[in-house]
């Protein structure tokens, strides 16, 4: 996504929540906890003049949602633990490790009215990166990597166990393109951009 454009979509996305929030009662907000598995795309793009590759990466995660009606409930979803990821040249194997902590809000929309509930939703998403180090042919380099953010999209389904707990199954798409520095050098943009994947285990009160 552009970044010009993100600011933009974000404000619209909080505005739109925000007009929605009224709607919303006590006994309509459920929490949850499970875990997610991070897979970044195939191509992640080329750093130092050599492809490269980001590992898969699993970690806890958290929820928050507040439903608006039978139908429509926004979500604030995260990670609870950073998720840590290889990365590897072509040719030259593993050159460094990066952590990140996602974190995502947005509005979904679900079908049905009995147990097995599916949904779709919309969102943005916010990426913040840390822990970055150097391995292989850059040990002893200083390794960064740049914050992220973008539209995300969601697809999954709740299955109820009777009138509060809940089994969720979900999969999202994170905007997750991040500038990679090393000494101080623009090297390339990793290229991210994974499908999240999870199961969760929820309580509405």
């Amino acid at each position: 996504m552009s970044t010009a454009l993100r600011p933009l979509a974000a404000t619209l996305l909080a505005t739109g929540l925000l007009a929605l929030a009224p709607a919303a009662t006590a006994a309509d907000f459920a929490i949850r906890i499970g875990g997610h598995s991070v897979n970044p795309k195939s191509d992640n793009g080329t750093l130092a003049g050599l492809p490269a590759r980001v590992g898969n990466q699993t970690a806890l995660t958290g929820g928050i949602s507040w439903h608006l009606d039978r139908h429509w409930f926004t979500d604030l979803w995260l990670g609870l633990g950073k998720f840590e990821h290889e990365v590897r040249l072509d040719g030259a194997g593993t050159v460094a490790t990066v952590e990140h902590r996602p974190i995502a809000l947005g509005i979904n929309y679900r079908a049905g009215i009995g147990a097995f509930r599916p949904f779709v939703g919309l969102g943005y998403g916010w990426v913040r990166v840390s822990g970055e180090r150097a391995f292989g042919i850059l040990t002893g380099s200083r390794v960064e990597a740049g914050n992220a953010s973008g539209i995300t999209y969601v697809v999954g389904a709740d299955i109820h166990l009777g009138q509060a707990w809940f089994l969720r199954a979900d999969a999202r798409r994170l905007d997750f393109d991040t500038r990679v520095r090393v000494d101080g050098a623009d090297v390339g943009t990793a290229n991210v951009d994974p499908w999240v994947y999870g199961l969760s285990v929820g309580v509405r009160f």
